[in-house]
C-alpha cells in the first residue's frame, strides 16, 4: 500500500444497501419509514395532479369518451344494420334467386326444371300487375314523376312474405284496401287512411284506402326500381281487366345458397325458361338493403378511428407533461427505494381510472346515440333484438379501453430512463426547450406576436401534436361534407352509367309490342322542336365469362355512345360493333383491363370484342357494359332514351307532357331521376356529414383547451417572469393565441389537401365495399371524383374551425392572470 493513503472502510457498501446513484435497491427490504414516506409522496403526486389539473383531466376524459362513444355507436349501428337486414330476410323467407319476367310463360316448364334439380328446395311465382304512373294517384297526386315501377300483388302466404311495421307477415288484405311499401310512408309522408286511386283509359276508376305499410325483403330501398303494392285477389283481378301490364316474379330457394347460387344462375340462363327481365340473387338484395345505412356506418367508423388516434396523441402529451412536472418527485421515489414498477403504477392507475371512466361514459353515450343513427334502419327494416346489440358495443368499448391502457404501458417505459441523481439535480423539469434561432431585436413585428412565432419555431416537436389534431379535425370535417356534396351533386349522374341529359325515358320490354312503342316514342320526340338531341339506347343481356371462366350475364347498353357519354375512368366510348366498354365492377369481375378482349355472345355466336374504355356505374348492381351490338328481341331487357332539350324548354314541364304522350314509358327529368334513385342515401350521408363537422369542431376546441392548459402549466415559470417585468395579460394571451392559430393554419392546409386526396380514396373504398364486397377493396372498382363546394369546404368550414379554436384558446388562457412569482415560490 502506498505511503500516506489510509483505506476508508465506511465507503464499502453492503450488498443490501440502496444504490443512491441509480436510485434502485440492489437487494434487501426498504425501511418502514421510507415505505411510508414513498406512500405519502405517491398519494401527494396523484392528489396534486388531479387538484392542479382538473380542467385538463376533464378535457382528457371527454376526448377519450368521444372516442369510445363513436366506436360504440358505429359498432352498434353495424350490428343492428346486419341484424335487421338478416332478420328481415329471414322473417320474410326471402328468395335466393329471382327472375323477373315480362310476358307469357309456361309455369309447368318451370316446375319440371326446378323439380329435377336437387339444389332447389322450393319454387314460387308471383303475378305482378304494373300500373303506369299516369294512372296511379296517391292522395289524388298523380305518380307521373315517380320513377318506381309500382305493381299490384296479392301477398304470398308461405314464402317471400311482405311484413308489416311489426315485422309480422301480411298474408291477407281486405277488399277495397291497399298496403303500400314503407318507402312511401317515410319519403312521401303517406298515412294510414289515405287514398290510392287507379284509373284506366276506358273510364275505369278504383279507389283504395291505405290500410298499412309493408317492408319488402327484396324491394325495400329506393335504389331498387320496383315496388310491390299489396291488394286482395278480387281487387287485383278487377283492376287487371281494365289496365296494367302483367309481369311474373319467379323465385327459387336453394339448399345451400352461398355455395350453389353461381352454378344455379348459370344453369338457369342456359335453359329455355323465361328470362325477359333481370335475374337477381340474395347477395344483391342484401347489398341494396344495406348500402345507405352501411355508408353512414362507414363514415362514423372513419370518424371514430381518427378520433381514437387523436385520443392516443392527447394521452401521450398529457402523460409526458405530467411526468415532466413530476420529474423531481420521480427522482425522490427512486432515491428512497421505491421499485420502478411501483413508480409506473402511479401513472398506470391514474390513466387507467381516467380511461375506465371515459369508457363507461362513452358506452352510455354510444348506446344513447345508436338509436338516432339507426332510425332509418328501424323504419325500413325494423329491429332485431339480440344479445349482440348490447354485447358488441360493450366489446367495442373494452377494445378502446384496452388500447388506451396498453398505450400508457408503452409510454411508461420512458420512466426506466429516469435516474434519481439526474432527476434531483434537474429540478422540476427534466428538459429545457430548445432555443430558437429567431431574434426579438430588429423586428417590426409586435413583441408578443414575435414571441409566439419564436416559441412555435423553437418547440416544433411540442406543437406537432396540436398540428396533427388540426389536420385530423379538418379531415373529419371536410371528407364527409365533400362526400355529401358529391352524392347530392347533379354531376353525380355521370357515375350512374349515363351522361348528363335533361330527360330520361325508360321503357321495359314486355312483349313484341314494346319495340313498336319504342319506335313510336322516337317518332314523337323527333317531331318535337324542343327535343334538341335524342339518344336512343337498347339494353340487352349477353353472356360472357368472368375471371374464373364461369359464364355470367352482362347488361349491355347499345347505341351511339358518342351522343350520351358517361365520364370514362379510362379509355373511350365504343364506336362500332367490334368494341365494348365495361363498368369498373364488370371489368374487375371479368379480370381484364382496357385494351384486352372479352368474349361476348351476340346473336347465338361468341365474338371477341375489344375493351376500349371503363366507366363508373352504381346502377344494376354496378356490372354493365356499353356497345353497339345487334339487338334481337329475345335479348332485349329495356329501352332508354336520353333527351337534351332546346334552350328555354323546362325539363319538368316537358317530362309531364311526355308522360302523357309516351305512356307506358317512364319519363323523368334527370335531376328527379337521380334524387329518387339516390336521394335517400345522399340524405343520410348529408346528415352524417353535418354531425361529423360538429364533432370535428368540438374535437378541435377540446384539444385546443387541453393543449393550452398543459402549455400554460409547462410555461408557468416564463409567464411569471414576463408578468413580473411588466408584460400585460392580454399580450401574453396574444402569444398563445398566435401559437395556436399559426399551427391551426398549417393544419387546415394539410388537412384540406389530405381530404381531397386520401379522403377521396377512402370514399371510393366505401363504395367498393358496398357494391362489390370486401373482395373488391383496392381493386379500383370505384373512381368517383369529389364534387367540392369551394365556398363550403374552403371558406365556411375552415372559418368555423378557426373561430371555434380561437375562442377555446382565449378561454383557456385566462389562468395566465393567476400566475405569479410568489405563487411559484409557494408551490
Amino acid at each position: 500500500m502506498a505511503k500516506g493513503i489510509t483505506p476508508r472502510t465506511d465507503s464499502v457498501r453492503s450488498p443490501n444497501a440502496l444504490d443512491a446513484t441509480t436510485g434502485s435497491p440492489e437487494a434487501g427490504p426498504v425501511p418502514a419509514g421510507r415505505r411510508r414516506q414513498g406512500g405519502d409522496l405517491y398519494r401527494r403526486m396523484v392528489a396534486r395532479d388531479f387538484d392542479a389539473n382538473r380542467s385538463v383531466t376533464v378535457l382528457l376524459v371527454v376526448l377519450m369518451m368521444l372516442s369510445v362513444l363513436l366506436a360504440v355507436a358505429s359498432a352498434g349501428t353495424l350490428v343492428r344494420l346486419t341484424g335487421a337486414a338478416g332478420n328481415l330476410m329471414t322473417q320474410a323467407d326471402a328468395p335466393h334467386v329471382v327472375q323477373l319476367h315480362a310476358g307469357d310463360y309456361d309455369q309447368s316448364a318451370v316446375d319440371r326444371w326446378a323439380g329435377e334439380r336437387p339444389d332447389v328446395v322450393a319454387q314460387q311465382t308471383m303475378l305482378m300487375l304494373g300500373i303506369d304512373g299516369a294512372n296511379l294517384f296517391f292522395d289524388d297526386v298523380p305518380q307521373t314523376t315517380n320513377i318506381q315501377q309500382n305493381a299490384l300483388v296479392v301477398p304470398n302466404t308461405e314464402r317471400d312474405l311482405l311484413l308489416d311495421l311489426d315485422n309480422q307477415p301480411i298474408t291477407d288484405v281486405a277488399p277495397g284496401t291497399i298496403v303500400l311499401p314503407v318507402i312511401y310512408q317515410v319519403e312521401a309522408g303517406l298515412e294510414v287512411g289515405g287514398t290510392v286511386r287507379i284509373t284506366a283509359e276506358d273510364g275505369f276508376e278504383k279507389e283504395f284506402t291505405i290500410a298499412g305499410f309493408a317492408r319488402d325483403s327484396i324491394m325495400n330501398p329506393a335504389i331498387t326500381s320496383s315496388k310491390r303494392l299489396a291488394v286482395s285477389a278480387a281487387d287485383l283481378e278487377e283492376v287487371r281487366a281494365h289496365t296494367g301490364s302483367v309481369e311474373h316474379l319467379i323465385s327459387f330457394w336453394l339448399a345451400d345458397p352461398d355455395a350453389q347460387t353461381g352454378e344455379f344462375e348459370k344453369a338457369y340462363q342456359d335453359s329455355d325458361l323465361p328470362q325477359a327481365g333481370q335475374l337477381v340473387d340474395s347477395a344483391a338484395f342484401r347489398m341494396f338493403t344495406m348500402i345507405g345505412d352501411g355508408l353512414v356506418a362507414a363514415v362514423v367508423i372513419l370518424v371514430a378511428v381518427l378520433l381514437l388516434g387523436v385520443g392516443l396523441l392527447c394521452l401521450r402529451f398529457s402523460f409526458l407533461t405530467a411526468a415532466e412536472q413530476d420529474y423531481r418527485e420521480i427522482g425522490v421515489l427512486k432515491a428512497i427505494g421505491v421499485a420502478p414498477r411501483d413508480v409506473k403504477r402511479i401513472y398506470l392507475t391514474k390513466y387507467a381510472l381516467l380511461a375506465g371512466l371515459a369508457s363507461v361514459l362513452g358506452l352510455l353515450g354510444g348506446w344513447a346515440l345508436t338509436p338516432l343513427l339507426t332510425r332509418s334502419i328501424t323504419r325500413y327494416m325494423g329491429s332485431a333484438p339480440s344479445v349482440g346489440n348490447w354485447l358488441i358495443p360493450i366489446l367495442a368499448a373494452l377494445v378502446v379501453f384496452a388500447m388506451l391502457v396498453l398505450f400508457v404501458v408503452v409510454l411508461l417505459r420512458r420512466l426506466d430512463k429516469v435516474s434519481a441523481v439526474t432527476a434531483l439535480s434537474a429540478g422540476a423539469t427534466g428538459r429545457q426547450s430548445s432555443a430558437s434561432r429567431l431574434r426579438l431585436h430588429r423586428s417590426r413585428m409586435p413583441v408578443h406576436l414575435r414571441l409566439g412565432i419564436m416559441d412555435v419555431v423553437g418547440r416544433l416537436t411540442t406543437y406537432l401534436l396540436l398540428f396533427l389534431v388540426f389536420v385530423i379535425s379538418t379531415f373529419i370535417m371536410i371528407v364527409p361534407v365533400n362526400s355529401a356534396t358529391t352524392a347530392n351533386a347533379l354531376e353525380f349522374i355521370n357515375y350512374m352509367g349515363t351522361g348528363a341529359v335533361d330527360l330520361r325515358i325508360d321503357l321495359r320490354y314486355t312483349d313484341d309490342t314494346s319495340a313498336d312503342q319504342f319506335a313510336r316514342a322516337l317518332d314523337r320526340l323527333s317531331a318535337d322542336p324542343d327535343a334538341a338531341t335524342i339518344t336512343p339506347m337498347v339494353t340487352t343481356r349477353n353472356d360472357t365469362v368472368d375471371k374464373d371462366g364461369n359464364t355470367i350475364s352482362l347488361y349491355v347498353e347499345n347505341g351511339d355512345h358518342a351522343l350520351l357519354p358517361p365520364l370514362y375512368a379510362e379509355g373511350r366510348a365504343p364506336t362500332d360493333s367490334s368494341e365494348i366498354a365495361l363498368s369498373l365492377l364488370a371489368l374487375n369481375q371479368a379480370g381484364r383491363q382496357v385494351g384486352d378482349t372479352l368474349p361476348v355472345e351476340v346473336g347465338g355466336q361468341t365474338r371477341d370484342l375489344s375493351i376500349v374504355g371503363s366507366y363508373q356505374d352504381i346502377t344494376n348492381g354496378g356490372k354493365t357494359a356499353k356497345a353497339s351490338l345487334t339487338t334481337d328481341a329475345d335479348d332485349v331487357m329495356w329501352y332508354m332514351i336520353g333527351v337534351e332539350l332546346a334552350p328555354g324548354a323546362d325539363p319538368t314541364d316537358k317530362a309531364a307532357e311526355y308522360t302523357d304522350r309516351l305512356a307506358p314509358a317512364k319519363v323523368a327529368d334527370i335531376e328527379q331521376w337521380r334524387i329518387q334513385t339516390l336521394g335517400p342515401i345522399a340524405g343520410q350521408i348529408a346528415i352524417t356529414a353535418g354531425a361529423s363537422a360538429i364533432v370535428a369542431v368540438a374535437l378541435a376546441m377540446l384539444m385546443t383547451a387541453l393543449f393550452t392548459r398543459m402549455l400554460l402549466a409547462r410555461d408557468a415559470g416564463p409567464i411569471a417572469v414576463q408578468r413580473a417585468i411588466g408584460a400585460d395579460d392580454s399580450g401574453l394571451r396574444g402569444q398563445y393565441l398566435t401559437r395556436i392559430l399559426l399551427v391551426l393554419v398549417g393544419g387546415v392546409i394539410v388537412g384540406t389537401l389530405a381530404a381531397n386526396t386520401l379522403g377521396e380514396g377512402l370514399f371510393n373504398l366505401m363504395f367498393e365495399a358496398m357494391f362489390g364486397g370486401f373482395e373488391t377493396l383496392g381493386q379500383g372498382t370505384s373512381r368517383i371524383d369529389f364534387a367540392v363546394n369551394p365556398l363550403l369546404a374552403y371558406v365556411a368550414l375552415p372559418a368555423a374551425l378557426i373561430g371555434a379554436v380561437a375562442a377555446a384558446a382565449v378561454a383557456s388562457s385566462r389562468s395566465i392572470s393567476a400566475t405569479s412569482i410568489s405563487t411559484l415560490t409557494t408551490e
